[in-house]
């Protein structure tokens, strides 16, 4: 998968979860007693409840006819209909799914999450259905960068709450990080000069700079970083993760992944 990211770039881990893990901490009881009937909920409202953002391309955003589409809102449609049931979807921004999660807003979280230790103490994960790693994106003609480890000094912008802005402190050594919504946001301030570098997601990035009318002035620059897996995220004890992960791994046999992830990724992913 490496070889095959890095040939796009040729050519989404702390998350911002003060919040979910005070509430998650606060109520495991409450999660526990209400995770098994998720499933039984959902048969019975005949639909399941997707969080997702709903700016976060290629996962999940609106199309020219302010429709949601994506990634994950087919995967989102295909397990629905597995479950025999409708998907309904709540958008909201990425630092706020977790708690809302946790909180019982919704009954699953769908929108790129990639899976950490971090986040594992607060909810559980489905089997992977995707992955992703950072990467540095720089204004055409700066050459404000050359890899996303090369921030010492700089103006850091990141998708709030997301893997890469745990990356970037991680890392450290940057000037300044801001913080936005979704990358149009990030990538806009990029181009009128207020942050020095976007650290993203590279399926998100190349697919910005794919399909973006601004995408021509922006480029991504070195390698990735820590490549993770992405997956559907779920209350902690929650008997829905059986139904998921059997569903995911029947797409995977019958090639609906390594299609959906050439779709919307130009790539295929070793497992």
């Amino acid at each position: 998968m490496l070889s095959l990211i890095a040939s796009i770039t040729a050519c989404g881990t702390k998350t911002d979860t003060t919040q979910g893990t005070a509430q998650s901490s606060a109520a495991p009881a409450k999660q526990e007693a209400v995770a098994n009937d998720t499933l039984a909920k959902i048969k019975k409202d005949g639909k399941i409840v997707i969080g997702t953002t709903g700016n976060f391309r290629p996962y999940s955003y609106m199309d020219s006819n302010n429709q949601l589409v994506g990634y994950d809102i087919e995967w989102g449609n295909m397990i629905a209909k597995e479950l025999g049931v409708k998907a309904e979807f709540v958008t909201g921004q990425f630092a706020g799914l977790i708690p809302g999660l946790i909180a019982n807003k919704f009954d699953v979280l769908m929108s790129g999450a990639n899976i950490t230790e971090e986040r594992k103490q607060s909810i559980d994960f489905s089997a992977s259905y995707s992955q992703d790693g950072a990467v540095a994106v720089i204004k055409k003609g700066t050459n404000a960068v050359q890899d996303i480890a090369d921030i010492k000094g700089k103006v850091v912008g990141v998708n709030a709450g997301s893997a890469f802005e745990a990356a970037v402190k991680r890392i450290g050594g940057y000037k300044d990080l801001k913080t936005y919504p979704g990358a149009a946001e990030s990538f806009a301030d990029l181009l009128a000069g207020r942050v020095d570098v976007v650290a993203i997601g590279v399926v998100s990035a190349a697919e910005y700079i794919k399909n973006s009318p601004s995408g021509k002035d922006i480029e991504m620059v070195g390698g990735t970083f820590e490549v993770k897996d992405v997956g559907v995220g779920l209350r902690k004890n929650d008997e829905l993760k059986k139904e998921i992960d059997r569903i995911i791994e029947m797409k995977k046999k019958d090639g609906t992944y390594n299609k959906l992830t050439q779709q919307y990724f130009g790539l295929t992913f070793d497992k």
